[in-house]
């Protein structure tokens, strides 16, 4: 996988771009209060980088002169690095920051901006001392910002990252660094780390310096992901000509550029509350407030080589590498008549059109939601699996069962694409599979899957983390992380087929709440902290009274953590005199659906009325209140037994106590689910948990529901104590060829 480190054709007007977005994903404080400086029992991160002054003087340099934020009292990068915290530090070596100086003056020069005298440029290393210096401080403010911010991960209450934690296999880092990107890493065929793609990335020369506050490790390249969008990078790729050209064709192009304007504004008018916390009474923990919203995207696309091993398209390309047989009928009059023969003949003519089969087809592949291919999915909490000892670092192996999601992708109407990730790491879209359910003995492990031809109706899809062509002696590597998002390739066309659609519309679909905001997938929320948002963060979420706290939940951080019982590991909890509305995602296919809501029930919740309909203001009531606080024995009749202790693991028995219990509207908890603990039991389900504290879920309501239509649910508070929770943890969709079948739905 090979990566551009950085592409320096841009204006001054793209210059002052890349210091907004420097600075402005800064998710630790912007002022380093007097009594937060790290405890000297070891050297701190500066300290230890001025002991190393002849080969890390230069970086030091600009860590005096960057800031953390836009504020004119914001501390400089060298105090934050001398204060208490756990930061992972990759300190580009004095001749990588050198390198990369005279790149960035060399650009400037060619933009018309002051910069050194072009002599100095010439050859970096006749330079003396004070004219290397020179050429440093000549950097534009922004460029010194981009150098600083790539090169440092806060990791928060989390211990920073030594070498044994490192992604080895392309994959990226839990948590991203200050510029809100997330960092790949690999290790070479010598046994050497590298930061970024395999091809060109910085390696890691000297590493593993612990400090009071931090690790210091130092590469040999400044670290520079592209400052490219998603769309850039997919028309810079030499095997994905036809792609690119479909989305400039269709003008989705242009609306996977970089804006952020709408993040701008968001950050200006939240930015006295960077760094800040909000206090929840009912869980007694300190939220981080949410200060900057990035928008970004995910996007799985065909290379030309599968155009034409599906479709038998055939491209020329000219001397620039343009294709120039578009025009004809063996690449888009034959690309037309296979979109047309899916998505039907509306809007023809217009390709922009969201109803024009091309532009459907396109749109079919994006996600709204920036994810690396390791966050497409989350393993927390799946049967047998075992997370760790560290909740915040859930273990990268031994997986054990197919681990899925569902995503609403950029259609319109929109629709559902579902992702798979094997216990083998592999990916695929679309999958469906047939698993070892038996209610006694059964593992989840996959037996098999529907349409096993891959690429068949645009099922069993997969997906590869990296973009590269050729073999092993002539790789060609592109890079896919841009700075809105990721693009993966595919193996196969991807299309949303009136197969596709049914295939999935005859499974159960459950969908993680998460999943269902793409605010919390592009600004890297998902597992990495517990955190506030205020009144309008989420585009799902509308019509919220100011009384409407809403807060992201992750075991692991929260005081409480232990053995809780949440989808995941993680819950979106609502607090105060709530009312607002969730948009909901799609259903594959029009028919009769019972919608079910899932929750960890205890003594901190609440009582809320839910409502249903077409419309943000036009729901109607599901039924009575949903009771969070109960336990079991408030569940009329108690119907719930325990499947050893009360039924002896009878089937037959095990099956009749889940009919009693749905007859009065719950279910207990997937199979699937187990409580969220660092212990060694990893079949200890959600499903028989405590009690007094159980996990279940409450059928909300039976609803005919088109494909076409979107659809929404109302949460209101329904008891006068507004110092309770609402709980939102994940969804189920469930078709009536599932729930009413004449074999019993799985206990899974």
């Amino acid at each position: 996988m090979k990566k551009n480190l950085f592409n320096f054709s841009f204006s001054l007007l793209g210059l002052a771009f890349i210091a907004m977005s420097a600075v402005s994903f800064i998710s630790c404080k912007e002022e380093i209060s007097s009594d937060a400086y790290a405890i000297k029992d070891k050297p701190t991160l500066i300290d230890k980088i001025d002991e190393k002054a002849g080969q890390l003087s230069y970086i030091r340099l600009l860590f005096n002169q960057v800031k953390l934020g836009n504020k004119s009292n914001a501390s400089s990068i060298a105090a934050v690095l001398s204060a208490r915290g756990h930061y992972t530090v990759f300190a580009p070596d004095n001749n990588a920051v050198l390198i990369q100086a005279v790149q960035f003056a060399k650009e400037n020069e060619e933009n018309g901006l002051p910069t050194v005298e072009t002599t100095l440029l010439t050859d970096p290393a006749t330079l003396t001392e004070d004219q290397k210096i020179e050429v440093i401080n000549a950097m534009t403010d922004e460029q010194k910002s981009l150098i600083v911010l790539n090169c440092i991960i806060d990791n928060g209450s989390n211990s920073a990252y030594e070498t044994a934690d490192f992604p080895d296999q392309g994959t990226t880092f839990p948590i991203s660094n200050l510029n809100n990107r997330a960092l790949k890493c690999t290790l070479d065929a010598d046994g050497v780390y590298v930061i970024g793609e395999l091809a060109n990335g910085s390696s890691v020369i000297d590493y593993n310096y612990e400090c009071s506050n931090g690790m210091l490790h130092v590469v040999d390249k400044v670290i520079l992901p592209s400052t490219k969008s998603i769309s850039q990078l997919i028309g810079m790729a030499d095997n994905m000509k036809i792609f690119s050209k479909l989305l400039e064709v269709t003008g989705i192009y242009e609306n996977l550029l970089v804006n952020r304007e709408d993040a701008i504004k968001y950050e200006e008018e939240h930015s006295d509350y960077a760094g800040s916390t909000v206090y929840e009474t009912t869980t007694k923990n300190n939220y981080t407030y949410q200060a900057y919203r990035e928008a970004g995207f995910t996007c799985f696309a065909e290379t030309d080589d599968v155009f034409q091993n599906d479709w038998g398209i055939q491209i020329d390309k000219d001397e620039d590498g343009n294709i120039s047989n578009w025009d004809t009928e063996e690449v888009f009059e034959t690309i037309k008549r296979k979109c047309t023969e899916v998505y039907g003949s509306e809007a023809a003519d217009d390709y922009t059109d969201p109803k024009n089969a091309v532009y459907q087809f396109i749109a079919y592949h994006l996600l709204n939601g920036k994810m690396p291919i390791d966050k497409l999915v989350r393993h927390f909490d799946e049967y047998g699996y075992h997370l760790g000892n560290d909740m915040k670092n859930p273990n990268a192996y031994g997986y054990t069962v197919n681990v899925w999601d569902y995503y609403t992708t950029m259609s319109s109407p929109a629709a559902l694409i579902k992702v798979t990730q094997l216990p083998t790491e592999e990916f695929y879209l679309n999958r469906v599979s047939q698993h070892d359910n038996k209610v006694i003995g059964g593992t989840y492990e996959e037996l098999s899957f529907i349409h096993n031809d891959p690429g068949v109706n645009g099922l069993n899809i997969q997906v590869f983390p990296s973009n590269s062509e050729g073999d092993e002696d002539n790789l060609n590597t592109f890079d896919n992380n841009s700075a809105n998002g990721f693009y993966f390739p595919i193996d196969h066309v991807l299309l949303n087929t009136d197969d596709t659609r049914t295939i999935l519309a005859s499974e159960r679909i459950r969908i993680d709440m998460v999943t269902m905001l793409p605010e919390m997938l592009s600004n890297d929320l998902r597992g990495t902290g517990i955190y506030y948002f205020p009144k309008g963060y989420f585009s799902n979420i509308s019509n919220e009274t100011t009384g409407t706290k809403i807060y992201y939940l992750q075991n692991g951080y929260a005081s409480m953590s232990g053995a809780w019982k949440d989808y995941k590991g993680d819950e979106i909890l609502v607090s105060g005199r709530y009312d607002f509305v969730l948009k909901l995602p799609p259903v594959p296919k029009t028919g009769t659906y019972e919608i079910r809501m899932g929750a960890s029930l205890n003594n901190m919740r609440g009582m809320v009325q839910v409502f249903f309909g077409e419309s943000p203001t036009n729901t109607q009531p599901t039924g009575l209140p949903v009771d969070q606080r109960e336990t079991i024995n408030e569940i009329p009749g108690k119907p719930w037994k325990h499947d050893e202790k009360d039924l002896n693991n009878d089937e037959v028995l095990i099956l009749e106590a889940d009919r009693n219990l749905r007859n009065v509207g719950y279910m207990k908890a997937p199979q699937y689910m187990v409580i969220n603990h660092t212990g060694t039991d990893v079949t200890e389900t959600c499903r028989n948990a405590t009690p007094e504290s159980p996990a279940l879920r409450r059928v909300i309501t039976t609803q005919t529901l088109d494909q076409n239509k979107q659809y929404y649910l109302r949460f209101k508070l329904a008891i006068e104590n507004a110092s309770t929770q609402l709980m939102l943890d994940y969804f189920e969709f469930v078709p009536a060829s599932v729930y009413n079948n004449s074999t019993p739905e799985d206990i899974w």
